[in-house]
């Protein structure tokens, strides 16, 4: 059977995932997938060994692992004369030729955006950049020695009004965003949009881990930057960021999920499971930390992915108490097994608040 160029490449492709998921039934779900023999799926992998798109691996499950083509280079900060676009020029930009138009959009963006952190909000004196590359991915590593990103936050929250705000605060307000050690200059949405416009992104700080993923196993992102983060000696602020070489999602679309003309910043998602660091959301105090700051926004998305318990309180507080005395905010709870949906319905007395819109998930009521 002979298949056009493009046909041959969506074989390829499809190899190459199974591979990244080190399926070891990569053979097989191949040849039923394309309907074709053992020796052409053969033929289609020793292609991409030669072309060095993957190796062999014998501790792979598949027995195959994806090529990885690593640069880094460490840069000293002098005050006046580093500006992350030419940061970005000289050291990223380069290792991105396998990637479309949109994954190149989405890298300067949020690129520019973690590097002007670390020049103008760490005090550290060097950054850390590595650039890891395969047929499918790109990975970008930032890292500087400063002061970190969360400790940041908390003398800014400790200068502002919070009351012994410690980093697990600081956490839980860089999830919600709108939330700047400098406002005067910059509008605290850098770290927001860019780990919603990558794959997976990811901070590590004072051992403290801010994380996000779309649709991924977030506990993988969680080893891969402990793994990271055990290479570097000195560590202020880590970030990593994952993007698909040929991403199909558009910046602007990242931007028009949270935000709109009229109203800018409107909308903020907030991870329960992550926000509630001690463990799942039971206590009214966990709650008060989630509400604090909600009424700069007109929709709260309230991600309930991974939550297995919701105790009474935590749900009275948040879609009780905090939804009755404040009317102009929309709280959409999303991704809720039944007991959470249940406990929800339960702490209302039946009568759900009008403001508080169950959703089944929010991409797709966005999209």
């Amino acid at each position: 059977m002979s298949f056009d160029s493009k046909k041959r490449e969506e074989i390829k492709k499809y190899i190459l995932r199974k591979i990244a998921a080190d399926d070891k039934q990569l053979v097989a779900k191949t040849m039923d997938s394309f309907g074709i023999s053992i020796t052409s799926v053969k033929r289609y992998i020793k292609e991409l060994v030669e072309c060095e798109a993957i190796m062999l691996q014998t501790d792979c499950a598949c027995g195959y692992r994806l090529l990885e083509h690593i640069t880094e280079e460490n840069i000293s900060l002098k005050r006046n004369q580093m500006e992350e676009d030419r940061l970005y020029a000289a050291f990223i930009e380069g290792y991105l030729k396998s990637c479309n138009v949109n994954a190149i959009r989405i890298w300067q963006y949020v690129c520019a955006e973690m590097l002007n952190n670390a020049i103008e909000h760490s005090r550290g004196k060097n950054i850390h950049i590595t650039v890891s590359t395969n047929a499918l991915f790109t990975s970008v590593v930032i890292v500087d020695d400063g002061i970190g990103v969360f400790q940041t936050l908390v003398e800014y929250m400790a200068e502002h009004g919070w009351d012994n705000p410690c980093t697990e605060d600081a956490l839980i307000e860089l999830y919600k965003g709108k939330i700047t050690c400098d406002a005067s200059r910059h509008s605290g949405e850098g770290i927001f949009f860019s780990s919603k416009a990558v794959d997976e992104f990811a901070i590590w700080s004072g051992a403290k881990i801010y994380k996000c993923g779309y649709g991924k196993n977030i506990d993988v992102i969680e080893h891969r930057l402990l793994a990271c983060a055990s290479r570097i000696k000195k560590i202020g602020t880590l970030v990593m960021m994952t993007l698909e070489n040929e991403t199909p999602r558009k910046l602007s679309e990242v931007f028009n999920m949270y935000t709109s003309v009229e109203e800018g910043f409107m909308r903020t998602r907030i991870p329960v499971k992550e926000a509630c660091l001690t463990g799942e959301p039971v206590a009214r105090s966990q709650a008060r930390r989630i509400c604090n700051r909600l009424d700069e926004f007109k929709e709260i998305v309230l991600d309930f992915d991974r939550v297995e318990v919701m105790g009474q309180g935590f749900a009275d507080e948040l879609f009780r108490v905090y939804a009755l005395a404040h009317p102009q905010v929309t709280l959409c709870p999303v991704n809720m097994i039944p007991e959470v949906e249940q406990m929800i319905r339960h702490v209302s007395r039946g009568q759900v608040p009008e403001n508080v819109r169950m959703m089944e998930n929010f991409f797709e009521e966005t999209n």
